[in-house]
């Protein structure tokens, strides 16, 4: 049996990745359009956060980059999800949206600055490790 090469797994972690995150932005854009039509769209952005919170965790750790995440494996990657959504707070809060078009726009921008950030720490945290390596760490354990 051949290993996939790097860049195999590569491409198959960012359709993944896409599928999940597609799924996540789907459902919390539109919690956050509706919302932020009559709330602060700060409040509105972290009820969706909040929302799509469980599923991207679960969905990245078994589906996107198939590990078999632990507790503090998936408690990380919610810390780092947390500074992601610290990102996207900062860019609504520098571009306070008004009305629906407006929110639109904010919301492609903030989804362009925090995408990158959700998929490079995703894959990092849930990074498959080689067999040796894992030998290696339980023995030093």
């Amino acid at each position: 049996m051949t290993m996939p090469r790097a860049a195999d797994r590569t491409l198959g972690q960012v359709i993944r990745f896409l599928i999940v995150g597609g799924s996540n932005t789907l459902i919390t854009y539109a919690i956050f359009i509706g919302l932020g039509l009559v709330i602060p769209p700060w409040i509105a952005y972290s009820i969706a956060f909040g929302v799509g919170l469980v599923w991207v965790t679960l969905g990245s750790s078994r589906i996107v980059f198939r590990a078999r995440a632990g507790g503090a494996q998936l408690a990380l990657f919610c810390a780092w999800y947390l500074v992601v959504f610290g990102v996207g707070q900062l860019v609504i809060r520098l571009i306070d949206p008004r009305g629906f078009v407006s929110l639109a726009v904010t919301s492609l921008i903030v989804l362009a600055c925090t995408t990158p950030l959700t998929f490079l720490g995703g894959r990092y945290i849930f990074r498959q490790r080689e067999p040796q390596q894992v030998a290696n760490e339980e023995r030093e354990s």
